[in-house]
């Protein structure tokens, strides 16, 4: 679970050049499940890429000259951590709107 938030962590920063980051937990009794989400106000992701970047060596900006360095595995092992903790990876976002990820993990490990 560590893993998982320190990673989206680190892209929120890595994509959030204004505004700020924040963190929040909730758990859900009913479910018995808590979520964890990392929200940012960075450059966004198109819906239409949203399935793509979980997807290994897969980024938004796969060519040459993109803007920004990382190898497209991040979230794809987060989603494969997230798999295995019993969980899910869930994300919201826009172009120019920001980013959530949300790891809804059950609250007993399975």
């Amino acid at each position: 679970m560590k893993q998982i938030v320190v990673n989206l962590l680190s892209n929120a920063l890595k994509f959030t050049h204004q505004g700020g980051i924040e963190v929040t937990v909730a758990p859900n009794a009913p479910d018995r499940t808590v979520a964890i989400s990392v929200t940012d106000t960075g450059i966004g992701i198109a819906r239409e890429h949203h399935e793509r970047i979980f997807e290994d060596f897969r980024q938004v900006d796969d060519s040459p000259s993109r803007q920004y360095g990382g190898t497209g595995l991040g979230l794809a092992i987060c989603r494969r951590l997230a798999h295995a903790l019993g969980g899910r990876i869930a994300l919201r976002s826009d172009i120019g709107e920001g980013s959530t990820f949300t790891l809804t993990i059950p609250m007993e490990a399975p």
